[in-house]
């Protein structure tokens, strides 16, 4: 029996825009659905996205966010309509209760819906915290889920707190229950925001996170680790400050604008990411609605992904893929690269079978990842995975 969402959500109300970049019947709101006081949600399995904006901020860190998803929707409504190809509902803003639990298990619940339904659910908030309620959708799915976050921090503490806020929410992931249903990476950290202890954690987990000097120097290293995951969740804190003044925690150091636009995008073009969000913009500290509007182009960008989003991958399409076998030296086991003959991509086999599939699990990688294995470097990847699964 399906849910009725209605009593999930409060229409979308927004005052009309000052100026428009498009003529209103191309506009990006004129293109899709939305729930509104008369048009409540209905037909939900007709469409492959739906837009949630989650107003919440009772667990942030530091405050501000609260206000984000209508400036973030406003922007957003302006754009360029969306390719036909993809349906959009945009489902309004989720009720909010002065209890924080009720929000991440409503989110929990609407997660779950949707996935059924095979709607992918794209969040606005809000605090980053709100990312532990589809955490907990994603747990109740069966095997091994990868959560990814867009972050120049790492937000698991390892204090033994006793309440989740959006700098230890992924404490979560670290605890031996969820160690095996989950696996975890992080794009764009900033070392002089990361703690020893932080550090110690990722290496004894065989978990990783790509810092903000290599993804300056070519954006493209973050598409496997993208390809993989389940749930990508940003941290607007990631882009620099003179690009996205408008966040909880600005600094003068980060991604640029389009590389998070890159990110979005390559999120979208993923046949594995089922859930999206974007959190921690600060209306309040923005600059004519800068960074507003840049979370809006990153949702633009995230659809365009969608539109063009094919099943591809070793297992469900090996018609389309070339294997490569390589016998390095110094270690007794082959590896084995999959490349794909249509979009070029590529895959390495984990000796490790798979019980959902009864094959070997299979992540994705680079073609450098190759080229480092045919010079006998084994890809720091394939042994994290290697280690992680074999347990």
């Amino acid at each position: 029996m399906t849910m009725d969402l209605n009593g999930y959500f409060d229409p979308v109300s927004l005052d009309r825009p000052e100026f428009h970049f498009l003529p209103e019947k191309h506009s990006f709101s004129r293109n899709i659905a939305i729930h509104t006081p008369d048009q409540p949600i209905k037909n939900l399995d007709r469409y492959q996205l739906a837009l949630i904006g989650v107003p919440q901020e009772k667990a942030a860190y530091i405050k501000g966010s609260a206000s984000a998803p209508d400036k973030v929707r406003g922007m957003l409504y302006q754009l360029r309509k969306i390719n036909k190809n993809v349906q959009v509902y945009d489902l309004g803003n989720l009720k909010t209760t002065d209890k924080i639990n009720d929000t991440y298990y409503a989110l929990r619940d609407i997660t779950l819906e949707l996935l059924e339904r095979k709607v992918l659910p794209f969040f606005i908030g809000g605090s980053q915290d709100l990312t532990y309620g589809p955490i907990l959708a994603l747990q109740k799915l069966n095997g091994i889920r990868q959560v990814l976050t867009v972050d120049p921090r790492l937000d698991f503490w390892m204090e033994n707190e006793s309440g989740i806020h959006s700098r230890n929410y992924l404490d979560y992931l670290f605890n031996e229950s969820s160690l095996k249903h989950f696996t975890y990476a992080n794009l764009g950290h900033q070392q002089y925001f990361i703690a020893e202890n932080q550090v110690d954690a990722l290496e004894k987990s065989y978990m990783e996170s790509v810092r903000l000097g290599e993804l300056r120097n070519d954006i493209r290293i973050a598409e496997p680790l993208i390809r993989d995951a389940d749930l990508v969740s940003i941290d607007m804190n990631v882009i620099r400050h003179s690009d996205a003044p408008g966040v909880t925690t600005p600094s003068p150091n980060g991604l640029f604008g389009d590389d998070v636009c890159a990110i979005t995008r390559y999120s979208g073009l993923s046949e594995k990411v089922r859930v999206c969000g974007l959190f921690e913009l600060s209306p309040e500290k923005d600059l004519n609605d800068q960074t507003s509007h840049l979370a809006a182009q990153c949702i633009w960008y995230f659809i365009d992904g969608l539109s063009f989003r094919v099943k591809e991958n070793p297992v469900d399409t090996p018609e389309h893929i070339r294997k490569f076998i390589i016998t390095p030296d110094g270690i007794d086991q082959e590896l084995i690269f999959h490349k794909s003959n249509i979009s070029e991509r590529w895959w390495m086999d984990i000796p490790v079978t798979n019980p959902e599939t009864g094959k070997n699990y299979y992540i994705s990688c680079s073609h450098d990842d190759y080229k480092r294995a045919c010079n006998n470097i084994i890809p720091d990847r394939w042994w994290r995975f290697f280690h992680r699964l074999g347990k």
